[in-house]
């Protein structure tokens, strides 16, 4: 609730200082152009969030299924691994907002400069960001509880955690240039394929850092097809890149 209010009240002072200085657009309601326009975004990008959701809810189930101090090292390595997540969303919103004119022009040279240097980027973000929760979980997880057998638990996952925030990272930057490429169904279609894969070998981990595991190579996998798409000249990204190098 108090997340909620902040974001509403620092919503509403941002809108009031662009109206002071008549900055701020008119507020209608959409036409049904723009709506639509609106929707192949939110739509598909709804569906992949509700999608992760549905993972994440197995993985507590599976930490349930594993006893109540494995219940209480997940909630410590869930929500730590969840706030480094966090930091991967940057990289994905850089794509977004660099490739969609370069897709529109067709502009391979740019496209290519573009991708490797914010590959590059995410590249050393996802060791240098993995290893502060490595860190974390592994000397600071007394933080948040006193039970030896959970902070033996959560250092345990430690390096289970670490691969899972590399990967993520990365995962997130792709799927931002796939995004700003209107890659929404192979998006989609893929992401329900892995999260499928992910909630059968829930039903076989027997360790926590398993769980995390099974989220680390859901989204390893997607990064995976993502390239390998691409690199084959498919979708509107690889049909550029391929055209253009092939001429």
């Amino acid at each position: 609730a108090a997340t909620a209010f902040a974001t509403l009240f620092s919503s509403g002072y941002m809108m009031r200082v662009l109206s002071k200085k008549k900055l701020l657009p008119q507020i209608r309601l959409p036409t049904k152009k723009e709506m639509s326009s609106l929707l192949m975004y939110t739509g598909p990008l709804m569906l992949i969030t509700i999608n992760r959701l549905v993972g994440f809810l197995a993985m507590q189930k599976a930490a349930m299924r594993l006893g109540v101090d494995s219940l209480a090292a997940y909630q410590i390595c869930f929500n730590t691994m969840i706030f480094f997540f966090l930091f991967g969303e940057p990289l994905g919103q850089l794509f977004q907002a660099k490739l969609p004119p370069l897709v529109d022009r067709e502009d391979r040279d740019a496209i290519l400069s573009t991708i490797k240097s914010v590959l590059s980027l995410a590249a050393v973000s996802a060791v240098g960001i993995g290893l502060l929760p490595y860190l974390f979980l592994t000397f600071g997880s007394q933080i948040f509880s006193s039970d030896l057998a959970v902070q033996a638990l959560a250092k345990k996952s430690a390096p289970a955690i670490f691969g899972t925030i590399a990967t993520a990272i990365m995962t997130v930057t792709i799927d931002g240039a796939m995004v700003a490429s209107k890659e929404f169904n192979f998006l989609l279609g893929c992401g329900l394929a892995t999260g499928i894969t992910q909630l059968f070998l829930l039903t076989k981990v027997n360790t926590l850092g398993a769980v995390f595991a099974t989220f680390g190579l859901r989204l390893g996998v997607d990064a995976l097809g993502n390239t390998i798409r691409t690199a084959l000249g498919r979708g509107n990204l690889g049909r550029i890149i391929r055209k253009k190098k092939e001429n």
